[in-house]
């Protein structure tokens, strides 16, 4: 007869009793424990999310869905290292699912992704990774226990030493009781009395999550605005990322909303701010009170922006008019200047008759309209045949000048000669005159150019 010894027959138990407790977790248990996992996730509280997904993982650690979820909330939390092992791990699983995909480009590629084999992501989460961070928020743990990974292992050691596999279980409940100790450590020093006004924040995201940490980082920031210079250790940048992302997601979620869009206000985006929280005015629901003060700060802020506005829109006005008038000033002297040229060239040529006189004046002024739309030979005929009515007049013949100039500069050589013909009329007429003194200078120039293209 074959005698056990005391201590394999309490293991031997121990393995019947674990046995019988994974038999009785069904399908409803995994669906229970994903729904949980995202209703926290979706009010910001990533560490107790985490360990509702790590216990569909106990339960079966081939779950595609709880490994996503926990690789989506590494990534949250900027752990890079699990959330590469577990995309690693889901890839192996499905590597053309879209979501996989998603989250890989989210991580960014990385010369150290190289595919390994399906592991056990609990047993090496709760020795060293996000269980052991997140027991301390929740009373009691895992709902299925930290040992429940050892028997996994004892399984397996019981036929080959009980005694050794009772070492293994040691070894491993001592590491995971270290963890929980320094962690709790951290905890205290981080959220430690030190921590200033903002104590009140960090106290509630230690013990009740995001949520709650940002209603009275809200609530402190309305009374005092110089708390947005704090050191917040990362909460604010952490509501801002899931809430901009769930925005998106779903903008007809009043909590979304909400969260979203006062957390545009705490950034500085007031303008965004106020376009995100406007719906909320005549739909508050719960948020009626605490939405009151912003709405105040916002409504102020809205109408000094409509000021600084208006203020700039009149600057522009008078900017618009200074020009206008500058612009005025300068064609009343152009125009007083071809008022006295007109003017001499009428007293020059009394004995012309009136009606011939108007008569040339209007088709002068019909050549020089064509001549400043740049149609050159139109504004040449105009010219002469206003020049045959008044054909000494100063004025005709030194456009008709200009006009010819300006057909040299486009290529007409021949231009050149009869543009200093006309600037010679000009000169005939009052050789005293500035603008005979202008004709005799353009005719220098002409010739000057002439002469450096080697003509005569």
């Amino acid at each position: 007869m074959i005698k056990f010894s005391k201590s394999l027959f309490i293991y031997c138990l121990l393995f019947n009793s674990l046995a019988f407790s994974l038999l009785a977790q069904t399908d409803d248990d995994i669906e229970g424990f994903l729904e949980s996992g995202k209703n926290c996730y979706k009010k910001g509280l990533l560490n107790e999310a985490a360990l509702e997904f790590e216990n569909v993982l106990i339960i079966d650690k081939t779950n595609f869905l709880a490994r996503l979820w926990l690789a989506q909330i590494y990534i949250d939390k900027k752990d890079t290292v699990n959330a590469r092992k577990l995309l690693t791990e889901a890839s192996i699983q499905a590597p053309d699912h879209p979501r996989v995909k998603e989250l890989q480009k989210l991580l960014g590629e990385s010369d150290r992704y190289v595919k390994q084999d399906l592991i056990d992501p609990v047993i090496a989460e709760t020795i060293g990774g996000i269980a052991s961070t997140t027991a301390s928020h929740r009373k009691y743990g895992l709902v299925i226990p930290e040992n429940k990974i050892i028997e996994e292992k004892l399984e397996k050691k019981l036929l080959i030493s009980t005694r050794e596999a009772f070492n293994e279980k040691k070894e491993i409940i001592d590491k995971v009781e270290k963890r929980h100790s320094e962690n709790a450590e951290l905890n205290k020093k981080y959220f430690s009395d030190s921590a200033g006004p903002l104590e009140p924040v960090f106290q509630a995201y230690n013990t009740q999550g995001l949520n709650q940490a940002l209603d009275i980082y809200f609530e402190l920031l309305i009374k005092d605005p110089t708390i947005a210079s704090k050191d917040d250790k990362g909460i604010v940048e952490e509501g801002t990322k899931i809430y901009s992302a769930r925005f998106l997601e779903d903008s007809k979620n009043i909590e979304t909303r909400y969260y979203h869009g006062i957390l545009l206000y705490v950034n500085g985006f007031y303008g965004e701010s106020n376009e995100v929280l406007t719906p909320l005015r005549s739909n508050p629901g719960k948020y009626k009170y605490k939405l009151q003060p912003y709405f105040q700060a916002l409504d102020k802020w809205v109408e000094q922006e409509n000021l600084r506005i208006a203020a700039e829109k009149r600057e522009e006005e008078m900017r618009i008019a200074r020009e206008a008038r500058a612009k005025a000033k300068a064609a009343a002297e152009k125009d007083d200047v071809w008022a006295n040229v007109k003017k001499r060239g009428q007293e020059k040529n009394g004995d012309l008759a009136e009606i011939s006189r108007k008569e040339a004046e209007i088709i002068h002024e019909d050549g020089y309209k064509l001549y400043k739309k740049g149609k050159l030979d139109d504004a040449i005929a105009k010219y002469n045949e206003a020049l045959k009515k008044d054909p000494n007049n100063m004025e005709y013949n030194y456009h008709l000048a200009l006009a010819w100039m300006d057909k040299g500069l486009a290529g007409d050589t021949t231009a050149y000669d009869k543009a200093i013909s006309s600037y010679q009329k000009v000169i005939a007429v009052d050789p005293d005159s500035k603008l005979a003194k202008d004709a005799a200078s353009m005719i220098k120039d002409i010739r000057n150019a002439k002469r450096s293209l080697g003509e005569k």
